[in-house]
């Protein structure tokens, strides 16, 4: 498969010389090989996800281990939203629950993915638009070398049928199809066709490279015409359909998840449970009610209806390329995701730190029981 890459430095640079690495091996095809790609980027920057899952579940057991003090807090600073937010954080410092560290890495992750995210997007439309400037200077090698010395506004039948199988060959050999999508360069969509119009292939290239003069652009559009694939969808929305459903089933997972991670304490008189936003006591007494900034639960139902629709778009308004590192993104996010939640667990119930495995045992029951059929009693 010919692939050419383009030249970079920074990030996308790198983007470039992993996924000619990975095409080196041979037997990899484009769309795998951003696949392979995917897998390696996520597993790179695991350490970072790991380590901010990490100490957000750690908080959150230590937090719950404090549950029954903050519901004595809230009875004392009821009808005092400040004393109490002030109470509460005098008491989390006094137990060793700091929440900047954990804050620091979260907010260092969520940065670094966008980063990525977006330089990848911009590596994989380089790339793509590299390779269509390229298909387009070999077609246009073959054509001008074939009509050199002819009339090419009145070639024989036979000239034509000639000229015909030679432009289709070279444009079989040098398109990049994957599966029902029949140019990875375009997006799976039936609105996008196989060969980009004059106008949109200027669009997509550099000043240097696009065809300002009439006689250029009558030029690509004679060589093209020779190419049949003008009543061609390139493809169907399977991919953008795929995406939102890998990034809906990955947001759901992660809310299991986030419920998991969220247990009762276990005890005769139940805590009360720590409320960051509402203070019960003082609705009881007739006062304000307090409303919160951002609730939590609704943003999360938020993000998992509205996430799907810009994965939608992005998969509609991109290359089938980016589509498929957005679906094998998803996807390996959600394997990581469980499997980081089970080993974290299994580190903290054998922590050697007293306070922490006290935290976790009195914390948490039975975590697995209630999503998983065989969970610990």
């Amino acid at each position: 498969m010919n692939i050419q890459f383009p030249s970079g430095s920074g990030i996308q640079g790198f983007v470039y010389w992993l996924l000619s690495q990975i095409m080196g091996w041979g037997w990899v095809s484009y769309a795998f090989a951003i696949v392979f790609f995917t897998l390696f980027i996520k597993l790179i920057l695991s350490p970072l996800d790991f380590a901010n899952r990490f100490l957000t579940r750690r908080t959150q057991i230590r937090q719950q281990a404090l549950a029954s003090e903050v519901a004595d807090l809230q009875r004392t600073y009821g009808n005092d939203p400040m004393a109490f937010a002030r109470a509460r954080q005098a008491l989390f410092q006094k137990n060793g629950v700091g929440g900047l560290g954990s804050s620091l890495i979260a907010l260092a992750s969520v940065i670094i993915t966008l980063v990525v995210f977006f330089q990848v997007m911009g590596a994989l439309n380089n790339i793509s638009n590299y390779n269509i400037r390229t298909q387009y200077q070999e077609l246009q090698g073959v054509y001008e070398e074939y009509i050199e010395g002819k009339d090419a506004a009145n070639l024989t039948e036979a000239q034509t049928a000639e000229l015909t199988d030679l432009l289709n060959e070279k444009y079989q050999a040098t398109k990049v199809n994957a599966g029902w999508i029949k140019n990875i360069w375009q997006p799976d969509s039936p609105m996008a066709k196989p060969i980009k119009s004059v106008d949109d292939y200027n669009n997509s290239q550099p000043k240097d490279f696009r065809l300002t003069t009439d006689e250029q652009k009558a030029e690509y559009n004679t060589i093209f015409n020779y190419i049949h694939t003008e009543k061609q969808n390139n493809g169907y929305f399977v991919l953008a359909i795929i995406s939102a459903v890998t990034i809906f089933l990955s947001l759901k997972v992660n809310a299991i998840m986030a419920k998991r991670n969220a247990p009762q304490k276990p005890a005769e008189k139940k805590a009360e449970p720590i409320i960051t936003y509402s203070l019960r006591d003082a609705k009881q007494q007739g006062a304000a009610e307090e409303k919160p900034i951002v609730d939590p639960a609704q943003m999360s139902k938020i993000m998992m209806w509205t996430m799907p629709l810009i994965y939608v778009y992005f998969a509609t308004m991109q290359t089938s390329a980016f589509a498929i590192y957005m679906i094998a993104s998803s996807l390996i996010s959600t394997i990581l995701s469980v499997g980081f939640a089970f080993l974290i667990d299994f580190i903290l119930r054998r922590t050697k730190q007293p306070e922490i495995k006290k935290d976790f045992d009195a914390t948490v029951i039975n975590p697995h029981a209630k999503y998983f059929k065989g969970g610990r009693k």
